[in-house]
């Protein structure tokens, strides 16, 4: 995403702040019906799965969110990384946090697009990562204008990071199937000790777009 998004006049992070705090307002409503309709589930199957990344970091995964079945070819990866700012490395915040995230769930799953999200805790730097599908692009970059207001006074500064992804499944991911020429390693899996059938396995695939920052 352009670096000069992050540049904005006084009336423009106004106008920009409006439309998230309007958009964040429908996604609750539309949510919380979802919720009451049993629309959204919580899989069980990938908790406690740790995630090796190629910068030497490692994630495990904490949570995760679902809506409904929706076709393969429509999905789009998100990866998302961020730390949190005041709470330092304490880990009665930390543990505070991922209790407390599960209530952000009504902030994302009624967004246009959402399809899963894997929640992830690296407890030895801090950073927490969203593994998100999305149906279609446009949609997952119209999420993350809107995550990026809502993180902003909530991130340190410069932790936020992302790359979208069109052509890799959210399960060749985090096995390593990614597609080739990858450079953000903070987001490229590896071999991990708890999956030891699985590794590294950078691959061409078809026509596969990337856009990080």
């Amino acid at each position: 995403m352009p670096d000069d998004l992050e540049k904005k006049t006084p009336s423009t992070v106004s106008l920009k702040s409006h439309s998230v705090l309007l958009a964040e307002t429908r996604c609750v409503s539309r949510t919380l019906v979802m919720l009451a309709r049993n629309e959204v589930t919580m899989p069980t199957g990938n908790l406690g799965r740790t995630i090796r990344f190629a910068d030497g970091t490692a994630s495990q995964i904490y949570r995760e969110t679902a809506t409904g079945p929706t076709r393969a070819d429509d999905l789009v990866l998100l990866a998302v990384r961020f730390r949190l700012r005041f709470i330092g490395m304490s880990r009665f915040w930390h543990f505070a946090f991922r209790v407390e995230s599960l209530l952000n769930t009504v902030l994302f799953a009624a967004h246009r697009g959402f399809h899963t999200k894997l929640w992830l805790t690296d407890r030895e730097t801090g950073f927490y990562r969203g593994i998100y599908e999305w149906r279609g692009r446009d949609a997952a970059f119209e999420y993350l204008e809107t995550l990026r207001v809502v993180l902003t006074p909530w991130a340190q500064t410069g932790s936020f990071a992302y790359e979208v992804v069109e052509g890799v499944s959210r399960e060749d991911y985090v096995d390593g199937c990614v597609p080739a020429g990858w450079n953000a390693t903070w987001c490229l899996p590896v071999r991990s000790r708890d999956h030891p059938d699985t590794g590294l396995c950078l691959r061409p695939l078809s026509s596969p777009l990337r856009t990080g920052h």
